[in-house]
């Protein structure tokens, strides 16, 4: 199998030298600088995959609009939910070597589990990465290792025992709490150490020099800054990532050429640029169908999970993928199996754009009949769709703003500290220019959003929510109710 590999590459690197070659790199340059004129993503970074090696890197628009600094082939992005294909490449490689057992139960590895509400005995490690554990995910669990960044081990395992069986059973359902629960395996000394069991099975020995779970260690002009579509002008919007919101299911920054290792390390079987750097057994388990599913998403079907990657196709052909979101990001990560191509695409807001990238770069890979012709219809359309969406955008602040009026108590009375054993610790404050809520590492203004209810519009949870204030018998403010749970004012 390995021979057949090598001489596969040798083929395809032949073919990535030719003058056609050349041509789809001017054309995806093309094509991705017509994507930021369009608006439609701030800016991205890409790299481009033929078997064990990456033949293209390229970089577009910019990483800071306050600034108008651009991004460079060495500006990294958060990858979001891409992060699940390196977590479960770990522990499919700690696996093969004895160091873990897939059929043995959560409680093995984690045994404070005994006596949950739901049957940690009967949940083992396959659940887990396949997704079909069987439990329901819930906030609590959620905003705290993905937005408030407020968990440790002890926290997290005391909010899972009261967590419920999913009413589907075991049965695939796309969430982060198996991952979560695989990163508490990993990193056993503590709720990070999972972090240091990715760089050492993965990041290190595929020199991903430039793929971090510690945002700390970057400097701001590093990072491609997130932002947001929807504005008239494209606009900068918080960086509300920080090392201890970086989670097991979602939790690395990465370039676009770093992470087009981990896809060519896939591709070739644990092989990069002819050397061997992981087993091959271990990646070619997480790419098998472990778990059923039939969604569509965008350009893709969806017809089964391996471990930390979508199994589909694009247009007919077979493609392992796996995408992330986060307010003010969007990354693309997939390959074809049976091809020996893939593509990474990365960017600094949340836009379908990265798809459309990453769909175009397929085309001409598989050399395809009238790709500029076919995707100038699909920049058109997505020109008109940006537009409406800016107009419904538009709309929906002017709305916001007619709701706005005076509450029913003086700003200053909402400021304290109000706390929910399930969801943390909430601390409201007044600032320069107006209330402002900060919930651990999320952070966000307060809008009125009904004066007589006290409801404040917040963005701690990834979205718009709503949090109202509660006032008791006196008058006094005494809480505030958020995701269906009280808090309590701290005296």
């Amino acid at each position: 199998m390995i021979l057949e590999r090598v001489i596969g590459f040798a083929l395809t690197w032949a073919v990535g030298l030719s003058a056609q070659a050349a041509d789809w790199r001017a054309e995806v340059t093309d094509f991705g600088e017509r994507l930021v004129a369009l608006r439609a993503v701030p800016g991205m970074g890409i790299a481009v995959i033929r078997g064990d090696r990456i033949v293209h890197q390229r970089s577009f628009g910019i990483a800071d609009a306050n600034t108008g600094r651009t991004v460079n082939n060495d500006t990294y992005f958060y990858i979001a939910s891409s992060t699940k294909a390196l977590t479960a490449s770990a522990v499919a490689l700690r696996a093969a070597r004895g160091e873990l057992d897939l059929d043995a139960p959560l409680v093995d590895y984690l045994p404070e589990l005994e006596g949950a509400t739901w049957d940690a005995q009967g949940v083992t490690l396959d659940e887990l990465l396949a997704m079909r554990h069987g439990m329901e995910d819930r906030w609590p669990i959620v905003l705290r290792t993905a937005y408030s960044g407020d968990f440790t081990r002890a926290k997290l395992v005391a909010l899972l025992k009261d967590y419920q069986p999913s009413e589907n059973g075991k049965t695939f359902d796309y969430n982060n709490l198996g991952y979560n629960l695989l990163g508490l395996v990993l990193g056993r000394e503590g709720v990070h150490g999972w972090k240091r069991a990715v760089e050492a099975e993965v990041l290190a020995p595929l020199g991903m020099a430039q793929t971090t779970a510690q945002v700390s260690e970057l400097a701001e002009e590093r990072i491609a800054l997130p932002h947001n579509l929807a504005t008239a002008t494209i606009s900068r919007i918080p960086l509300l990532k920080a090392d201890a919101n970086l989670h097991a299911a979602g939790g690395h920054f990465s370039t676009a050429s770093s992470l087009a290792r981990f896809v060519a390390a896939h591709i070739a079987g644990g092989n990069m640029e002819g050397e061997r750097f992981l087993p091959e057994a271990p990646l070619l388990l997480t790419q098998q169908r472990h778990s059923r599913q039939d969604r569509q998403f965008g350009d893709y079907h969806r017809t089964g999970w391996g471990y930390g990657w979508d199994i589909g196709d694009y247009e007919g052909e077979p493609l392992l993928h796996r995408f992330g979101a986060f307010s003010g990001y969007r990354t693309h990560m997939s390959f074809m199996p049976e091809r020996d191509i893939g593509v990474v695409v990365l960017a600094n807001a949340t836009t379908p754009a990265v798809d459309l990238m990453a769909n175009y770069i397929y085309e001409w890979l598989l050399d395809r009949d009238e790709v500029t012709k076919r995707f100038a219809h699909r920049l058109k359309d997505m020109k008109q769709r940006l537009a409406a969406y800016r107009e419904r955008y538009a709309k929906h602040l002017r709305e916001r703003k007619q709701r706005a009026s005076l509450p029913n108590h003086p700003l200053e009375a909402y400021a304290g500290i109000y706390e929910n054993n399930e969801l943390g610790t909430m601390e409201w404050r007044l600032g320069e220019e107006g209330l402002e809520v900060r919930l651990g590492v999320a952070h966000s203004s307060a809008e009125i959003y009904d004066a007589g209810d006290n409801a404040f519009r917040i963005e701690v949870n990834g979205g718009g929510s709503v949090a109202h204030f509660l006032v008791d018998e006196s008058g006094d403010v005494s809480g505030v109710r958020f995701l269906e749970r009280e808090f309590t004012r701290r005296p």
